[in-house]
């Protein structure tokens, strides 16, 4: 006799006579399950694959993903794990990430793949698919999804109203021809509540049931349809309760907990970063028949001629501006002026104002002090280099951090655990009590709704970030606010961290300086942006026309040169000097020296009192600098750090070497010279450098002078986890509590249509108060 081998279905695990499925069923649903999305003969999206769309549509350089969707209808982190499996579905995405708070879907798509397929699955899973182009306006696209929204509201909300005024006489006793006149127009009044405002659920419900995803729209469809279906059968057969009326109003409810809970997430989770710099701000453009004098820092007479007011988004490269004081410029830009006066402190941290001379380039995000200058766009604003860092930040929102992924774990197992109970109470109590079997079980699942749930995490943390924003801290991702609450060792860079960063002359020798020798080496200077060019530019006002400069040449490490009249001018570094705190160059004409010149780089006023906070803490300090070691031990003394923490004469790899050697890190310093140790530490802070560059390495930047941001990122993170902990304590009390009182009968399908929105408002005004 044949002995056949036993073994698992491959698809449901019952033991089969050696076969791979059990029976043609499963055969199907496996085949299902791991194959490609259907793909219709005609696909109404096929048009995105021609270049001209394609190359429209593609996201710039730079970004981790090449293509970006608003899926419309996402509302939930059941939506978002199922967008994000669309690798699954769709032939060469190789990833694919949702950003809940913008409702938009970032994929990384091969060249070689189709864009219209994509399109096409993410509306076969039952969202709506616009393809975003970099210049989108999200805004455009959150009115159309809330007018819809709103639409389902209106009609759900007049036809259970109305509903409501027609079994309150039944409830008082009416019964009769009357009484079943009444049942009858209730169930005409709950057809589009059905067919019209309920259809996203059974999308959200097929969804789960297809794809296998635990979906809160599942239970809530089963609840629709089975009181609408008892309802019908009691009222064709005359006798039974009728349950229009409570299962209208619960999706009346359901539907505006819904669109408040979407509300709240474009308001508070998607960024806007760029209009919080400009607030609706307009800029007066010049145009050709304008006639301007250049000023000292100003502008002259100003014709009316072909000038308007336009918003900072439409500006355009070539535009000419005139910028008024206390405006930020919302463009990389050209200066025109002879000279303006900027507050750079998006960019380095610092309060005190750098000088800037004609012809010099001037960003995106700089606030101008002098009266008005003019100036001349070489950007739109997205692609300014202010307008790239947001948009590498609003990149960095795709990714979730650990907390958000835990209460999406337990969202899921929520829905799962609710609805298995529904369905075992429901069996078990049909027996003694049908009708109360089925009240009890539709008020858990509506009651122990888990969108609170999902929903408290990102809106907390979406907070927290906004109002670190505010604080003057950009942060890359809600990941660095659970990091640093574990850090035990900080590191700080001396130069721009515990150091001002900003240097200042001192003095000079010979003690004068005469006044064509500054105007000399302020031409010399005239285009640097290294510190010691800033600091005699502010030392040295100068409001005439500077000399020109043939052949300049800046020498990085070593200083700049020039000819003047064909005399030959140089800038020079002092490898030493007088003093050891001080810095030195020396200024020569053919080779001969002219003078000398020093400057001094302060410790900030902050630093020893931060780095006494830190100790307080129970964080451990150390000191790593490329400086001299007298240097680097001053500064070391003056803010109290260990000798033995302190390092000096270090190379960047030497830094990240000492780095290696500890757990639990943070480092701070300059988002340039410091890129090895910020990206080598758990949580790296700039606090000087170009902001773009530095938050290539760094995880935090810091647009605040001083240190004490860091203790501001250390209280934020502390006050955001007592938040998110407090909002996951009140959805599992709120859910537990409420489902006991639900299947004893104290609250009804009706209160509990109540309940449910009044558990999100509670989560949500829990986050806006513990983060205001």
């Amino acid at each position: 006799m044949e002995v056949v081998d036993k073994q698992n279905c491959q698809y449901c695990g019952a033991l089969t006579e050696g076969a791979t499925y059990c029976c043609t069923a499963c055969e199907i649903l496996d085949q299902k399950t791991h194959s490609s999305l259907a793909r219709p003969i005609e696909n109404p999206y096929s048009y995105l694959d021609q270049n001209d769309f394609r190359n429209l549509y593609r996201q710039p350089q730079g970004t981790d993903y090449n293509f970006l969707f608003f899926a419309e209808g996402l509302h939930c982190s059941s939506c978002v794990h199922l967008l994000e499996k669309l690798p699954q579905f769709c032939e060469g995405v190789s990833n694919a990430r949702v950003n809940f708070g913008q409702s938009t879907v970032a994929i990384n798509l091969d060249d070689s793949a189709s864009l219209g397929n994509v399109a096409l699955a993410i509306q076969e899973l039952g969202y709506k698919p616009s393809l975003l182009s970099p210049q989108d306006d999200l805004q455009e696209k959150y009115k159309l999804e809330n007018r819809r929204f709103l639409m389902r509201i209106a009609v759900a909300g007049f036809c259970a109203g109305n509903t409501m005024l027609f079994v309150i006489p039944v409830y008082a006793g009416l019964a009769g021809s009357f009484a079943v006149t009444f049942n009858w127009i209730s169930f005409l009044l709950f057809l589009p509540i059905l067919l019209y405002s309920a259809v996203p659920f059974y999308q959200g419900a097929w969804n789960s049931l297809k794809y296998k995803i635990a979906n809160v729209d599942l239970p809530i469809t089963i609840a629709l349809l089975t009181g609408f279906s008892f309802s019908t059968y009691n009222l064709i057969r005359g006798d039974g309760s009728i349950y229009f009326d409570s299962t209208a109003s619960f999706m009346f409810f359901i539907l505006s907990a819904r669109y408040l809970l979407k509300r709240v997430q474009q308001n508070y989770l998607a960024p806007a970063r760029a209009s919080s710099l400009f607030q609706g701000e307009k800029y007066l453009r010049i145009g050709t028949g304008a006639i301007g004098a250049i000023g000292t820092g100003s502008i002259g007479a100003i014709g009316t001629m072909d000038n308007e007011l336009i918003p900072w988004n439409k500006i355009a490269p070539k535009d000419r501006l005139l910028v008024k004081s206390g405006q930020t410029l919302p463009v990389d830009c050209e200066l025109i002026s002879v000279r303006a006066s900027l507050d750079m402190s998006l960019y380095n941290g610092e309060s005190l104002p750098k000088d800037f001379t004609q012809g010099m380039t001037l960003f995106a995000g700089s606030k101008v002090l002098n009266d008005k200058i003019e100036i001349k766009a070489l950007t739109n604003f997205e692609r300014s280099r202010v307008g790239q860092l947001f948009k590498q930040l609003d990149q960095q929102a795709y990714q979730k951090s650990n907390f958000v992924t835990l209460t999406d774990r337990l969202a899921q197992k929520l829905i799962v655990t609710v609805f298995a109970t529904a369905i075992l109470f429901f069996a078990i109590y049909f027996f003694v009590d049908p009708s109360e079997a089925f009240n009890r079980s539709l008020a858990l699942i509506v009651l122990a709704c888990p969108c609170a749930l999902a929903f408290g995490s990102p809106l907390t943390l979406g907070l927290a970030l906004k109002k670190a924003q505010s604080m003057g801290m950009l942060i890359k991702n809600a990941n660095s606010l659970e990091r640093i609450l574990a850090v035990k060792n900080i590191f700080f860079d001396k130069t721009g961290t515990l150091t001002e960063g900003a240097l200042s002359l001192v003095h000079t020798a010979p003690t004068v300086i005469p006044a064509d020798l500054q105007k000399i080496i302020l031409s010399l200077e005239a285009h640097s942006y290294h510190p010691i060019a800033f600091a005699l530019r502010k030392a040295w006002k100068n409001d005439e026309t500077l000399y020109e400069i043939k052949e300049a040449q800046e020498i990085l490490g070593k200083g700049v040169r020039g000819l003047i009249d064909e005399d030959l001018y140089e800038i020079r570094h002092l490898s030493e000097t007088t003093h050891d705190s001080e810095l030195g160059i020396e200024v020569f004409k053919n080779h001969e020296s002219l003078c000398r010149l020093y400057f001094v780089d302060s410790l900030r006023k902050d630093s020893p009192e931060v780095v006494a906070k830190i100790h307080s803490l129970g964080l451990n300090s150390f000191l790593l600098s490329g400086d001299r070691k007298s240097r680097v031990k001053s500064v070391a003394q003056s803010c109290h750090i260990p000798e033995g923490q302190c390092f000096a004469e270090l190379f960047p790899e030497d830094k990240k070497d000492i780095l290696e050697r500890y757990k639990q890190t943070c480092m701070i310093g300059d988002g340039a010279n410091d890129s090895l140790c910020l990206q080598q530490a758990d949580v790296g802070i700039a606090v000087k450098g170009s902001v773009d560059l530095s938050l290539q390495s760094a995880d935090v930047y810091f647009t605040r002078g001083g240190l004490m941001p860091l203790l501001d990122l250390i209280a934020l993170a502390q006050q955001a986890r007592k938040v998110l902990i407090r909002n996951l304590s009140i959805s599992l009390i709120y859910n537990t509590l409420g489902a006991v009182l639900a299947l004893s009968g104290f609250i009804n399908p009706m209160m509990a249509a109540i309940l449910m929105p009044i558990s999100s408002v509670i989560i949500i005004l829990s986050s806006l108060w513990g983060l205001k």
